[in-house]
């Protein structure tokens, strides 16, 4: 409720402690942070949701057992890039795997053609230009950081990393740029 009023006393704090141009940097930098990481994490709810409702109506419709648990699984574990489909599949299909094996069969084809539709249609379509990575920096930065943080790695080493990557960026443009100003057209 009170955002804005804390956002202006923070930038009142950078500006009375820091330089102009330091102030103005860090203030540019938590602007392209929240950015990134509320964009993102919207973004994959928003993803997660319409994946698990898919899920639901697709597996009752195919009268998958669970219709329900397994929807839910699916869809909060979609919330993890690249590898929480499979998180979320493995434990679907053995639970449907106890009731009816051949409807486990299924339901592992129908997630592997469900997640190829989110991979490739609905996730870059909601998702679109939050993170300005491209698919090798994505992969990396979730080994990178489930490999170091486990899950909540997995989860927000992506938009992490993106900042970082944006930070990166700007930081080498206004190097060339300043070489080019005191050294001409590179």
């Amino acid at each position: 409720a009170s955002k804005e009023g804390f956002s202006a006393a923070s930038c009142k704090l950078c500006y009375t402690f820091l330089p102009e141009d330091r102030a103005a940097w860090l203030i540019r930098g938590v602007k392209a942070a929240d950015n990134i990481f509320s964009g993102f994490v919207r973004g994959k709810l928003l993803d997660s949701l319409i994946i698990g409702i898919i899920c639901f109506f697709c597996s009752s419709f195919f009268e998958f057992p669970y219709a329900p648990r397994v929807s839910v699984v699916v869809g909060v574990t979609n919330i993890i890039p690249f590898f929480g489909p499979f998180l979320g599949a493995i434990p679907s299909a053995f639970l449907i795997l106890l009731d009816t094996p051949i409807k486990s069969l299924y339901f592992i084809l129908f997630i592997l053609v469900l997640q190829q539709f989110d991979g490739n249609i609905l996730g870059p379509k909601i998702l679109g230009d939050t993170t300005h990575l491209s698919s090798f920096w994505v992969l990396f930065a979730i080994l990178l950081f489930g490999g170091l943080f486990g899950v909540p790695g997995m989860v927000l080493g992506v938009p992490v990393f993106a900042f970082f990557y944006q930070l990166a960026r700007e930081w080498i443009l206004k190097r060339l740029k300043k070489q080019e100003d005191s050294h001409g057209p590179v």
